[in-house]
């Protein structure tokens, strides 16, 4: 940290705390180093609906990173970036990770960080593929630090506002504008009529990017010539809609409907959203304790206690299933081993268990022995086998190859990362892009030996339902 030792945050502020002598010393810092910095503080507040206050404020031209898991009893929403970053290629994780440390050690901290997420926290959004292909593609990685986030978290609530502090700058009018947004965010008055019901939007027929059953037959070829043990392939599914979807309303329906998965809107550079609700974490960091898991393997909810039992008990003794879920393991700990981590304890297998689908999930825990950053592990990990397939090498190229179409946000990355080391990041799945006259749709399946085309497409059409009967109130796809 390059600040003079004689500037003290305050560890606690309200909207009553006395800030002024705080800022000044911060423009005197920076009138006497010719240079800019940060300045973090985090508020804390009564209750608050991260959801809800995207849902008031947000403009189309605001980008904005939400997370929420309700079983968890953990949400956060963050809006309008104050500095942003593009990164691609291979490396694209380091080159985060340098310029992650840089914003970070130019950032002063004031109030309660106790909470993950709270204080200065970078949003990130990663696509599956590491090259932008054209400029209508998503950036590879974008990292963002925000001018303010809304956390809960077990019944905390914060409000987090970052501002540049340069040396003309105003101490009475850094003060006015923490007033102002803490002023519109705590006083805000919900209207009900952003909370359009997306049902009363139609949605027409589908149309498929390739045929999905032909892809994987080819795909099934390369397993069977022993060039390669996994391969995930991906539908993309577009509709046109007779008016604006309303994100923030899909989204609340998805956490509603799947308590245990992570319901996220990431902003798309087009001023789009993508949504959805995912069941697969990629990474958690904490300390240096970090956890990640394989999930693998899915079979539908049964319509009784007998035959959902019976259902998830083949998940743990068919071959294929087995397969599947070890390929995946196995991977995730020789990724974690080529970057230094050895000791990975592995949980017990166990059913997840969702609205409509249920999968094996098996947690991994590892205590870091050196200075590992997230973004290390990050780029180790993903795309997880659970993704792209195995070995990485064979298996990305072909499916870039037969989806005819890069996948962009969907089963990349997104999260959040604390000045800490604490963050979570999912893989998007299980979700849609909303234009205003289009939705896509993407769903994917693993295939393995003994895989069988019209069973994997099924299983896509079951992925598919965690949107659809959100959107449509209907588990079948418009037309059919």
């Amino acid at each position: 940290m390059s600040f003079a030792t004689r500037i003290i945050p305050p560890s606690y502020c309200n909207q009553d705390s006395d800030l002024g002598s705080f800022l000044s010393d911060l423009v005197e810092e920076a009138q006497s180093n010719g240079s800019s910095h940060y300045l973090s503080i985090s508020f804390e507040t009564d209750y608050s609906d991260p959801l809800a206050v995207l849902e008031a404020v947000h403009t189309p031209e605001m980008p904005i990173c939400y997370m929420e898991k309700p079983s968890n009893e953990f949400s956060i929403a963050a809006g309008d970036r104050l500095i942003s970053r593009t990164f691609s290629g291979s490396s694209r994780f380091e080159q985060g990770r340098l310029w992650a440390n840089s914003i970070f050690q130019k950032t002063l901290i004031a109030g309660d960080t106790r909470c993950p997420g709270s204080g200065p926290t970078l949003f990130v959004a990663a696509t599956f593929e590491a090259e932008r292909e054209n400029q209508e593609q998503p950036p590879p990685l974008q990292i963002f630090l925000p001018r303010w986030q809304v956390l809960r978290s077990h019944g905390s609530n914060f409000l987090v506002f970052n501002i540049e502090i340069s040396s003309t700058s105003s101490p009475e009018i850094v003060i006015r504008e923490f007033n102002r947004q803490l002023d519109k965010i705590r006083g805000l008055r919900f209207n009900s009529s952003r909370a359009t019901d997306p049902r009363s939007v139609r949605v027409g027929e589908a149309t498929e990017r390739y045929d999905y059953e032909a892809a994987v037959e080819k795909a099934l070829s390369e397993i069977n010539s022993m060039n390669l043990s996994k391969i995930v392939l991906a539908r993309q599914l577009s509709f046109n809609t007779s008016s604006p979807l309303p994100p923030f309303s899909i989204a609340h329906g998805l956490r509603e409907k799947f308590p245990d998965c992570h319901t996220f809107c990431i902003s798309c550079p087009d001023h789009n959203m993508m949504v959805g609700a995912s069941p697969e974490t990629i990474l958690r960091a904490s300390g240096n304790a970090i956890e990640t898991e394989a999930l693998a393997g899915s079979a539908p909810r049964g319509l009784s206690a007998g035959k959902d039992a019976q259902w998830g008990k083949t998940l743990f003794g068919e071959d294929k299933a087995i397969r599947e879920h070890n390929l995946v393991i196995q991977s995730i700990l020789r990724r974690l081993r080529s970057i230094g981590v050895q000791k990975c304890q592995e949980g017990k297998s166990r059913l997840l268990r969702l609205a409509n689908l249920q999968h094996v999930k098996t947690p991994l825990r590892a205590t870091i022995e050196r200075e590992t950053h997230p973004f290390e592990v990050l780029s180790a990990l993903h795309p997880t086998p659970a993704m792209g397939g195995s070995p990485r090498e064979i298996a990305l190229p072909l499916v870039r190859k037969l989806e005819k179409h890069p996948r962009g946000w969907y089963s990349g990355v997104t999260g959040w990362l604390d000045a800490r080391g604490r963050g979570e990041f999912i893989v998007p799945i299980r979700c849609g892009r909303i234009s205003p006259k289009t939705l896509t749709l993407y769903a994917g399946a693993g295939l393995v030996e003994g895989s069988v085309p019209k069973q994997e497409k099924l299983e896509t059409d079951w992925k598919l339902q965690a949107m659809l009967e959100v959107i449509t109130g209907r588990r079948t796809l418009p037309g059919s």
